[in-house]
C-alpha cells in the first residue's frame, strides 16, 4: 500500500504521520509532501519565515527534518508554489502528488491540516473527493 501524508510540520500533521506510519507495512512506501510557498509574503502566512530573510529550500529542509524526526523512513518532497498561488492551488498540489505516485492511502489532519496545506475544509474536500484512494483524517494530535 502507498500512502501519502500532507504535511507542514504541525502538530497535527505531525500526529497524521504517526498513524500513517501504523497503516504502511515496512515495504510499503510512505511519502510526505509538504507545499512551500517561494514568496516572503505568503510564506509569512504560513509561519515558515525564520530570521530576516526567507529561504524556501531552508523551510523545505526544516519541514523534511521535522518529517524525518517523527518517520525516518519516509520519503520526503516539497513541492513549491508561486507568489500567486491561491489556497486552492496548494490542495491542488497535493492532488498531483496524489496521482503522481497512484497513493492508496492519504492522511491529513482534520482541524488544521496547516500552515502550509491550508485547513482541512479546503483541502480535505479537494483530496476526499478522490475516488481511487481512501482517505484518513486524523482529529487530534
Amino acid at each position: 500500500m502507498t500512502c501519502l501524508v500532507a504535511f507542514d510540520g504541525s502538530e497535527l500533521s505531525k500526529a497524521a504521520l504517526r498513524r500513517a506510519e501504523a497503516f504502511v507495512g515496512d515495504d510499503d512506501p510512505l511519502l510526505v509532501v509538504s507545499v512551500v510557498p517561494t514568496d516572503e509574503p505568503l510564506a509569512e502566512t504560513y509561519d515558515l519565515v525564520e530570521g530576516d530573510e526567507y529561504d524556501p529550500e531552508a523551510a523545505a529542509e526544516r519541514l523534511r527534518s521535522a518529517a524525518k524526526a517523527v518517520a525516518p523512513d519516509c520519503e520526503f518532497r516539497a513541492r513549491r508554489v508561486d507568489p500567486y498561488a491561491g489556497k486552492g492551488r496548494i490542495a491542488t498540489e497535493i492532488g498531483h502528488a496524489i496521482r503522481e505516485i497512484d497513493a492508496d492511502l492519504v492522511v491529513v489532519g482534520s482541524e488544521n491540516a496547516g500552515r502550509v496545506v491550508e485547513p482541512v475544509s479546503t483541502v480535505g474536500s479537494s483530496v476526499a473527493s478522490g475516488t481511487d484512494y481512501d482517505v484518513l483524517i486524523v482529529r487530534s494530535a
